[in-house]
């Protein structure tokens, strides 16, 4: 599927909602695809959005953030959640909650000469806004 993040957006703000224990709206939808269509979507990052790492990233799950609209967006094999934050209290909310909840995702190992292995692990307080 060829789409932009603002048309996914767009798309998913016109779904069922609710309210999060955090107070965050989250809008949810079913559309079989993978989380590339986000990764390579056109206008990725001219939008504003991140890749969030985790431990569970492949074709069939993803997460993101953005910091410019509040907002994180996550897929899960076909099922698409938005969480819209009115705030920065309650992104930095949503944020916290993401950190204690997705394992450490890694961005790449290299194996030296000799062996020795270094893991590069994404900054995720870089997600956090400063208030």
């Amino acid at each position: 599927m060829n789409i932009t993040t603002a048309d996914l957006v767009k798309w998913l703000l016109d779904h069922k909602s609710w309210t999060n224990d955090r107070g965050n709206l989250i809008y949810q939808a079913f559309l079989s695809d993978e989380r590339y269509s986000v990764d390579f979507a056109d206008d990725f990052k001219s939008e504003g959005w991140e890749q969030y790492d985790t431990d569970q990233d492949a074709c069939y799950f993803g997460v993101w953030m953005n910091k410019s609209k509040l907002m994180t967006l996550t897929y899960a094999e076909g099922d698409w959640s938005l969480v819209v934050c009115s705030d920065t209290q309650h992104y930095n909310a949503e944020i916290t909650d993401a950190l204690a909840f997705y394992g450490e995702g890694r961005i790449a190992m290299t194996i030296d000469d000799d062996g020795t292995a270094t893991e590069y692990k994404q900054d995720r307080a870089e997600f956090l806004i400063k208030e």
